[in-house]
């Protein structure tokens, strides 16, 4: 199987991405946008050291400079194609993926490398014909520190104290994430903020119930208002309530919402516009509405949120069920776990403290209804992917639905969606209701449609 996947670049290090491969990479990549400058940035992971060296070496083999950041988060990257003069933006990273893997996410401008131009390259990268020169390599490492600066001009500092954990996982955001804090005059409780990239305790991924487990015991025990969890390369956020349950990515983007559209209310659609995507709630729909938003349904995936904010400038926000969140109003539309946690504290900071009679965490959400839902059920692929599709699409005929990323058939009490992974031979499912009754009922009808074709036992 390629390692150029839909969103990036990722695979087995040693074996799938070596430093062969990355110093090819460099020159093709060189070559594909003919660049003139690029920034590159890694993650902490074992293999990161060999596959950025060789990585260089490529870029400024094919006559190219380089910008390097050395170890720091995705989000810092995403800054430096805004901030810094570079034609494309490169993070060595697999993210939340275990310790052996590894990967590149590559930005050409300000926009994610995705879909078929990734396939371009790939086709450039095995054309093998580069171009040559010799470039430079500028190493900066106190953009780190330019980017705090700018994370806490355009989000604000909280109004008040507050106390909160945050659990990064022991990857690369962790130091970043507490010196952040200590800024924001947070009292923090840190969980797992030291760099180990044999993930000892966790996977990075804060979007995971079961890997928010010693976050949660950690707000319970030290009496904080919520907790946040950090991806593994700095681009996602999670987070959990004073009692310490979990709360859907979604749920969170309501919120949030909700205070980017409050200077918004009397403005055009255009600036009103919310992105969200197709494996979110109807719960979140219904509050971007009640908030004087117009909600507005897209594909799956940070690449083509970034697209639909870059064609529609005006728009908000966009986010994602993976915790993906694109602020675009003081912030310019792209995901940054440092920046989304400073907005987050900047909205809690507003109010009162709890003790003080001001609202709990779990409070703003009390509002927003939490339907019952299936969990996200993955599907093996035993035939064609577009075949597949077209028969379960054609299965629901009669219904109403969107089809900007598989279908999303919608019931008058909910909703179900059948989507192809982009990453895997896989067909994904999920579906809601407002009540039990209502869900048991969209997944009756789920299987009286394409149950003879597809097994959904694990649909539940």
């Amino acid at each position: 199987m390629s390692v150029f996947k839909a969103y990036d670049i990722r695979g087995l290090a040693g074996s799938q991405l070596d430093a062969e491969f990355a110093h090819r990479l460099g020159s093709a990549l060189v070559t594909h946008v003919d660049a003139k400058s690029i920034a590159v940035a890694r993650d902490i992971r074992e293999s990161g050291p060999e596959l950025h060296q060789a990585f260089l070496q490529g870029i400024t083999e094919a006559g190219a400079d380089v910008i390097d950041l050395g170890i720091t988060t995705t989000g810092v990257l995403y800054r430096a194609t805004v901030d810094l003069s570079v034609d494309a933006a490169v993070a060595i990273t697999a993210s939340h993926n275990p310790p052996e893997y590894n990967g590149f996410k590559i930005c050409r401008g300000t926009l994610p490398m995705a879909g078929e131009e990734l396939q371009e390259l790939k086709a450039t990268f095995d054309a093998g014909e580069f171009h040559s020169g010799s470039g430079t390599i500028t190493e900066m490492p106190e953009f780190e520190e330019q980017v705090l600066q700018t994370v806490m001009e355009n989000a604000g500092m909280p109004q008040r104290t507050i106390r909160i954990a945050i659990d990064c996982g022991n990857a690369v955001p962790g130091p970043l994430t507490v010196s952040l804090m200590q800024r924001l005059g947070v009292e923090l409780v840190p969980i797992y903020c030291e760099w180990d990239n044999t993930f000892p305790n966790h996977p990075p991924d804060p979007t995971r119930q079961k890997n928010m487990a010693d976050l949660s015991k950690a707000v319970v025990e030290n009496n904080c208002e919520f907790g946040i969890g950090m991806d593994g390369d700095g681009d996602r956020i999670g987070v959990v309530d004073e009692q310490g349950r979990f709360i859907h990515p979604d749920r969170l983007m309501a919120v949030i919402a909700a205070d980017v559209l409050v200077d918004r209310r009397d403005g055009t659609e255009a600036e009103r516009t919310v992105f969200f995507d197709v494996k979110c709630s109807m719960a979140l729909e219904e509050a971007i509405l009640a908030s004087g938003g117009v909600p507005k349904m897209v594909r799956t995936g940070h690449s083509f949120m970034k697209r639909e904010l870059r064609s529609n400038p005006e728009a908000v926000m966009a986010g994602e069920m993976s915790g993906h969140f694109f602020l675009h109003d003081r912030w310019p539309g792209f995901d940054c776990s440092l920046y989304n946690a400073a907005r987050l504290l900047e909205i809690v900071g507003r109010d009162s403290s709890p003790k003080d009679g001001g609202m709990s965490f779990s409070q703003r959400f009390a509002n927003l209804p939490d339907y019952p839902s299936t969990d996200e059920t993955k599907i093996p692929l035993v035939a064609g992917r577009e075949e597949t599709m077209a028969a379960v699409e054609g299965s629901f005929a009669d219904m109403q639905k969107s089809t900007v990323d598989g279908i999303r058939v919608r019931y008058p009490d909910g909703w179900y969606l059948c989507r192809p992974s982009n990453t895997e031979p896989i067909l994904v499912m999920r579906a809601e209701g407002r009540d039990d009754s209502a869900l048991a009922a969209i997944i009756e009808d789920v299987n009286s449609r394409i149950g003879h074709m597809l097994d959904l036992s694990n649909l539940r």
